[in-house]
């Protein structure tokens, strides 16, 4: 496990990731209720609720029945002789023949429709709002009745049959009558209306969530999961844990202290292998590869190699002040404890090896027009001899690969005689 090494105030940070996590919580917990459908409590609530409001529906069905028919036959009747049957006739005098005309006729058409209304009013089961809009046509006719009828009254002429009494009390009798069928025709409209919300509402608790609502809220969910990884991301970047195992060397973090971004506090001495970092010229890192062997001194250990492995060659340079270089990691292949953080030294990678290669200082090769060539003492003086060389090596050392053999005698310039 990585070892926390220092903490930032972290406070903000901590709150806004328990924000996410509840919020999370409940998207999923509405996602969870949409994928699993109504509760069958909710169903049955609902259930009640429908049925209560055909209850209530059908109780207004009767009562507006009730109502049609006390406004007819007992308040507009008082104003006809022989109400019921084909000979109905008014009994105030009123000028106006063809509104009587009307009256009575409409008044001998209503009992076929009283009939039909007291028919619908004891009716069970079947389509309750077929129903409530059946008797609600019924009403219309009967209001229409009772607004011919209130103009007949107001136009009646006292006489000896209906004195200027008798035609008030009609009046007060018709209009009562209108508002009766009126209110009658609105508590239908009303129960009709609550009945249709409670069918509805069951009806959409019954088919549960749609495929459209389950996927939006599965989106808020996914949007949630991604609020609370941003919130732990934010979170960890407040703890400053120790890259890699090792020693503690230096600690300048102090309780309380602000820090500016990139300003070193900690640093730690690895327990395992070493690495080093070696500044490497355009022209020599494509000679450089992963795994090549690496012979390595320094300043503080006169004599001593230390070997290590070729373990990163950068696929890009590093350009400062205008000069591209690429940096190359290698790895010490053991521990030692004399390799320390800072030490300079030099790398020696050997990118290509040759055993029992035929050699001679690079000094002694002389190039002419791309042939190369060296003078090899014999008898009579140095002769000219051509050579092909092959791999160069970082002392100064070029293998020949044809040309000469080990016998020859090699001149050199300035560096002795080679074999």
């Amino acid at each position: 496990d990585l070892q926390t090494l220092a903490t930032l105030d972290n406070g903000t940070q901590a709150a806004a990731l328990a924000v996410a996590k509840a919020d999370l919580e409940t998207q999923q917990a509405k996602l969870a209720s949409l994928e699993n459908g109504t509760r069958p409590e909710q169903l049955a609530i609902d259930q009640t609720a429908t049925t209560q409001a055909g209850t209530a529906l059908e109780n207004a069905l009767q009562s507006a029945y009730v109502s049609a028919d006390d406004a007819v036959h007992v308040k507009a009747d008082q104003v006809f002789s022989n109400p019921r049957i084909s000979t109905a006739t008014l009994v105030p005098l009123v000028p106006d023949a063809t509104l009587v005309n009307r009256v009575e006729a409409e008044r001998v058409a209503l009992e076929p429709v009283l009939a039909a209304m007291q028919s619908l009013s004891a009716q069970e089961g079947g389509d309750v709002t077929a129903s409530a809009d059946r008797m609600r046509s019924d009403l219309e006719t009967v209001s229409a009745f009772l607004d011919d009828l209130s103009v007949a009254v107001a136009e009646a002429v006292p006489d000896a049959a209906a004195p200027a009494s008798a035609i008030a009390g009609y009046q007060v009798s018709v209009n009562a009558a209108r508002t009766e069928v009126s209110g009658a025709a609105t508590a239908i409209t009303s129960a009709e209306t609550a009945y249709r919300s409670a069918t509805g509402a069951l009806t959409l608790a019954q088919a549960g969530a749609t495929h459209d609502d389950i996927a939006a809220q599965q989106a808020a969910v996914d949007a949630a999961k991604a609020s609370v990884a941003s919130a732990e991301i934010a979170l960890s970047n407040t703890y400053l844990v120790a890259p890699i195992s090792g020693t503690v060397s230096v600690q300048d973090a102090d309780l309380g202290e602000t820090v500016s971004p990139g300003q070193p506090l900690i640093s730690i001495v690895s327990d395992g292998t070493d690495e080093a970092d070696a500044q490497v010229s355009e022209i020599d890192v494509a000679k450089i590869k992963v795994g090549d062997p690496v012979d390595t001194t320094f300043d503080a250990y006169p004599g001593a190699t230390f070997r290590a492995t070729v373990t990163t060659v950068p696929p890009a340079a590093a350009v400062t002040d205008g000069v591209p270089s690429y940096t190359v990691t290698i790895t010490f292949d053991k521990a030692d404890p004399r390799v320390k953080p800072g030490l300079q030294g030099n790398l020696h990678i050997i990118t290509a090896s040759r055993p029992d290669a035929l050699q001679v200082p690079a000094s002694s090769i002389i190039t002419d027009n791309a042939q190369q060539f060296v003078y090899v003492e014999h008898t009579g003086g140095a002769v000219e001899v051509p050579v092909t060389t092959g791999i160069a090596s970082a002392s100064g050392m070029t293998e020949i690969t044809s040309g000469l053999t080990k016998s020859d005698e090699v001149l050199t310039f300035g560096a002795g005689t080679a074999h």
